[in-house]
């Protein structure tokens, strides 16, 4: 097994490498952020394939025709949409998805402490929901985590919010784009409103999977799994909502493919030529 010390000792290249090989099981909550072991990532600026659905591709076209509240949605700066004074939500719902998006933490944000250092989130399933439950508001944190002087591990980039830390950190430096693709699956419910599969997520950050089939047995708006009962049936297709957190993230190149629709041929081409690594697996 490799350590997280024998990680941090080693070349950069060594590092790359041996996390295609092996590495410690995720991460749970408990740790600091410094503590997960830095990799090179790697932009994947990957196109849409046929049959996804593109959110928003630079042109306030898409992002009025995909995204609301209407008349409130965020400014647009040479094809970049900054983060602004509210959170922001697909019109349409969503179960089960690949989503894909770009985000960069602005160089000229300066702040680099823990939660306060460049912080958004993309959420499923956070628009319906009973807030006395503990379901729904199922986030993927977004956060400046190459520099970060450091934040508890479960709340770094990467991060299924509050939850999994990613297993390494792929992070790349303010200024620099980066990508997350998600595969989110939705949770399911019986007839009687008892839960039968709980939301499951894929994460691959910069071309490293971080996340590999996470299952969320709790709302991310706070720790711990839900005690029996509490994990209550919502819609299981809901908005997809980027988080407002005071902070200008800015995004582009936005697409989804809805994994409910009937299957069609989804294959991508990633302009970047750099195989995707699967953290802890050979």
């Amino acid at each position: 097994m490799i350590t997280r010390r024998s990680f941090l000792l080693m070349p950069l290249g060594t590092i790359v490498l041996a996390a295609a090989l092996s590495i410690s099981p995720a991460i749970v909550h408990g740790g600091n952020s410094n503590d997960v072991p830095k990799v090179q990532g790697v932009l994947q600026t990957t196109p849409p394939p046929s049959g996804a659905e593109v959110l928003f591709d630079g042109t306030e076209a898409t992002a009025a025709a995909n995204w609301g509240p209407e008349g409130k949605l965020w400014p647009i700066k040479d094809g970049v949409w900054v983060d602004t004074a509210r959170d922001v939500f697909t019109k349409k719902a969503y179960g089960s998805c690949k989503l894909h998006l770009e985000w960069r933490v602005p160089s000229h944000h300066t702040n680099s402490n823990g939660q306060k250092a460049g912080n958004s989130g993309v959420i499923f399933h956070g628009v319906q929901r009973d807030k006395k439950s503990k379901s729904g508001w199922y986030e993927v944190q977004i956060l400046e985590s190459h520099s970060n002087t450091g934040t508890y591990d479960d709340g770094m980039a990467g991060a299924i919010y509050q939850h999994s830390a990613p297993r390494v950190n792929p992070s790349l430096p303010k200024g620099e784009w980066q990508s997350y693709d998600i595969t989110f699956t939705a949770p399911k419910f019986d007839g009687d409103g008892n839960v039968t599969a709980y939301p499951r997520f894929t994460v691959v950050y910069n071309g490293v999977t971080v996340q590999d089939d996470y299952e969320l047995k709790s709302t991310t708006f706070s720790r711990g799994d839900a005690k029996p009962g509490q994990f209550k049936v919502h819609p299981t297709r809901q908005p997809i909502l980027l988080q407002w957190h005071k902070d200008p993230i800015e995004f582009r190149n936005i697409w989804i493919v809805d994994l409910e629709k009937p299957a069609e041929s989804c294959s991508t081409t990633s302009q970047n030529s750099k195989k995707t690594v699967t953290a802890g697996k050979p």
